[in-house]
């Protein structure tokens, strides 16, 4: 029978010094943008909450509360009940070979059920959504596609295999500064089953991270929930709706519509609850050769029927749609990126918030920008070293395997597992041995 005090190990030290329970940050990771946090969010529903679900939020430091950029009354919301659904700066247009990724947001209900990718995995890039999903916070996370878009579509990249999965490349609460500040207060290792912050839009407000080039205040675009009470004063009636704003910093402005939920093709009962706008001219106005990427929220009536959008995936609520003004008579909407090709396949996987970073090559953007588990370096501290073998000692189960259920500690197989055969035994000993610094 397997026995730790029978290991060569476990005549060394014997106590656990304790540990930070943080993952390791991105070696290069993207900036955190703007956002907002749903109506059922704990630090929206909290007594003490001075944050609301129409409030564009921003993180000013590391471990402070998110607080609001602007007022809310600066885009024409700030009602009891107003939840802004979806929000994006203009990003102007793109040249049609520059390449990006997508960053996303998912609802509490998402799954993923997709596994990491292999490459990632093999280099520490091991979280992602079906991981954070399973440990109960995926929701106030953002994550990035591993497959390269254009504006004309998907890039293929046919030898590197199959990249139809995403890597987590902003944790809700801190991992090492990069971060949205967001409930509960765990890091991507920890397993929780605490209320948690949805982050439900995201945008980038500068225009050197939303064009890659200096310039004027983008225009701010957004939607609004179905229930928002400020849709009645709003000049447009419809969840489906774009509203513009030239500058929601400056107060005193009304917002304009951009488009109507007919300009786009959908019906007025849709939700666009994700969203990225390529105004090209900057003019503020729908007109040719604007781009518009999108998600609806589940229900929403084009994801399905005969007068709905073509080609939608079974889980149309994870799909990214495009919308592309053509000329005046003719707008183009269509599934952009399936719902598979972002690693969502569960039927009540939902996009629930949608940004692009430009990036030439999505495995090397992964391998950067995504939070990282450095096996058997359990401190945090970057170095398999001393400090990490007593809790390698405290976690040894022997080859039989672990039982979770009587309350062995799971982060124990995310950390010293190296052979990923769901125990910690000899094997991975002789692995922990291989990478320590003396």
């Amino acid at each position: 029978m397997w026995n730790a005090a029978t290991c060569c190990v476990a005549t060394l030290l014997a106590v656990s010094l304790g540990a930070s329970a943080m993952a390791s940050p991105p070696t290069d990771p993207v900036g955190t943008p703007l956002f907002s946090f749903d109506q059922a969010s704990p630090s929206i529903t909290q007594p003490s909450s001075v944050i609301h679900p129409d409030d564009v939020l921003r993180v000013f430091q590391p471990d402070l509360d998110p607080e609001p950029a602007f007022g809310a009354n600066n885009i024409g919301l700030g009602q009891p009940g107003d939840d802004l659904d979806a929000m994006s700066f203009s990003k102007s247009s793109i040249p049609p070979t520059q390449e990006f990724i997508f960053m996303f947001a998912v609802d509490r209900a998402t799954t993923g059920d997709v596994p990491p990718d292999p490459n990632l995995l093999d280099n520490e890039v091991s979280f992602n959504v079906a991981d954070q999903a399973a440990r109960g916070h995926a929701a106030g996370d953002a994550f990035i596609t591993l497959t390269g878009f254009t504006v004309n579509g998907p890039v293929s990249r046919a030898l590197r295999g199959s990249p139809d999965s995403n890597t987590q490349a902003k944790n809700q609460y801190d991992e090492g500064g990069h971060d949205f500040s967001a409930q509960p207060a765990t890091s991507s290792r920890d397993y929780s089953s605490a209320p948690e912050d949805s982050v439900d839009s995201m945008a980038y407000e500068m225009p050197e991270s939303a064009r890659g080039v200096p310039g004027p205040m983008p225009a701010f675009f957004f939607s609004v929930a179905p229930m928002s009470p400020s849709l009645l004063t709003l000049p447009g009636n419809s969840p489906a709706d774009i509203f513009v704003h030239p500058n929601p910093f400056i107060p005193g402005t009304a917002p304009q519509r951009f488009a109507s939920a007919a300009d786009l093709g959908l019906q007025s009962t849709d939700n666009i609850d994700a969203l990225v706008v390529l105004d090209h001219d900057d003019n503020s106005v729908f007109n040719p050769g604007d781009l518009i990427f999108f998600s609806l929220s589940p229900g929403s009536p084009s994801l399905t029927g005969t007068n709905g959008i073509p080609n939608v995936s079974s889980n149309g609520a994870a799909d990214i749609f495009s919308a592309h003004y053509v000329d005046p008579t003719t707008v183009v909407s269509e599934v952009f990126a399936p719902a598979a090709l972002l690693g969502l396949i569960n039927g009540a996987d939902n996009v629930d918030a949608l940004e692009i970073v430009f990036c030439s090559d999505p495995l090397v953007c992964g391998l950067g920008a995504g939070i990282r588990l450095v096996r058997g370096d359990w401190d945090n501290d970057g170095i398999v070293n001393i400090n990490d073998f007593p809790e390698f000692v405290s976690c040894l189960s022997g080859p039989e395997g672990v039982d979770l259920q009587a309350g062995y500690d799971p982060v124990c197989l995310d950390v010293f597992d190296y052979d990923l055969d769901r125990d910690i035994d000899l094997a991975d000993f002789h692995r922990f041995q291989y990478v320590f610094t003396p």
